[in-house]
């Protein structure tokens, strides 16, 4: 009997012992603040008669700056995701617009010209070129042209800063919320054309 009672008490000791091996406490009680930037954009412009209009969809396309691979605190920019693009014709548009779509280009660009971080651009667009739309017919009376995540990151790079503290985290953040990569898209025709 007390063999029985020695091993019972060794397994309770054990299993105490196994489970509960690591008493874990926050060292300080400040939560992290956080900031997240957003952009606020216009809804969607059309004029009265002309080809059609342009829905830009940059909903789908999502950006995050984590630390880069292999690293702890050096910034990189990771995109997934699409840009939609779509063109519908007006219902009194020459019928070439309506099977075809309308000539159009787009083109990236920066907000703010002077974005940047310790003297340095945030975001630099490698391609400020306007770019070829192609149209794809949806089937419906409506365009679409759409640019994957991999092709954005052929447009623009983000510099690489090493934000080592939670100070320059936070400095860098609410420079971030000062600038914003900016699409365009156009037929090449003005309203003062």
């Amino acid at each position: 009997m007390k063999k029985l009672s020695l091993l019972i008490a060794l397994c309770m000791l054990l299993t105490i012992g196994g489970v509960y091996a690591t008493w874990t406490y926050t060292q300080n009680t400040d939560v992290a603040d956080e900031a997240v930037n957003m952009n606020m954009n216009l809804t969607d412009v059309a004029y009265s008669g002309s080809y059609g209009t342009y829905k830009v969809d940059v909903t789908g396309l999502s950006l995050a700056i984590d630390p880069k691979a292999g690293t702890t605190h050096t910034t990189a920019l990771y995109a997934t995701g699409n840009i939609i693009v779509t063109f519908t014709p007006n219902s009194v548009a020459p019928a070439d617009v309506k099977e075809n779509g309308v000539k159009t280009t787009y083109a990236f660009s920066l907000a703010n010209p002077n974005w940047k971080y310790e003297d340095k651009d945030i975001v630099t667009i490698n391609h400020t070129e306007k770019h070829d739309v192609v149209w794809q017919d949806n089937g419906d009376g409506t365009f679409s042209f759409t640019i994957s995540a991999d092709e954005f990151m052929e447009h623009v790079a983000l510099t690489e800063f090493e934000l080592d503290t939670k100070v320059k985290y936070d400095d860098y953040n609410a420079v971030l919320g000062t600038g914003s990569i900016v699409i365009t898209v156009s037929d090449g025709v003005s309203a003062s054309n």
